[in-house]
């Protein structure tokens, strides 16, 4: 039982006198959306493609708790890829459930206010990037609407950095 305390008594201080690893998202409350970067806009084949995913990279954010608005941290999505399903394979394949699936690939950006880069974490999501309706997939336990799966891979990325 002493060698039990012992180890954590040595465990607690050392992590104390360490400090835990801290995010880069630790202590923000407010981060500002820059619109979407495309780097190869001949991979993008659908016009509308950016401002879907800086749509859903607010809806990440907001989500998260962090509020958006002018400040000094910055994020933004490096879209470097963006398909969607053929309507002859999304009859085939989804028998006709409406699903509107595409492949998103691109970087989560955020920087400070100096520019000096805190976070670059690629991103490939082969789901929705639109917001699904409520009769289609249930509401989740804290009462919001249904989201992507794009907001959901930016969602987790964005938790991880706080």
């Amino acid at each position: 039982m002493r060698i039990f305390r012992l180890f954590l008594f040595v465990f607690v201080t050392s992590s104390a006198a360490l400090g835990a690893p801290r995010g880069v998202l630790e202590n923000i409350t407010k981060i500002q959306v820059d619109p979407t970067v495309v780097e190869h806009p001949d991979k993008i084949d659908d016009e509308i493609a950016p401002s879907l995913v800086r749509y859903n990279l607010r809806a990440a954010i907001h989500s998260a708790h962090i509020e958006e608005g002018v400040s000094p941290v910055h994020a933004h999505i490096v879209l470097d890829g963006f398909s969607s399903e053929s309507t002859t394979r999304k009859v085939l394949l989804d028998m006709g459930s409406g699903q509107d699936l595409c492949t998103v690939d691109g970087r989560l950006v955020i920087v400070d206010a100096g520019g000096k880069e805190l976070a670059n974490i690629k991103i490939h999501v082969h789901g929705r990037a639109v917001f699904a309706d409520a009769e289609a997939n249930p509401v989740f336990a804290d009462g919001r609407n249904p989201t992507s799966d794009l907001e959901r891979r930016l969602l987790r990325e964005i938790e991880a950095l706080k």
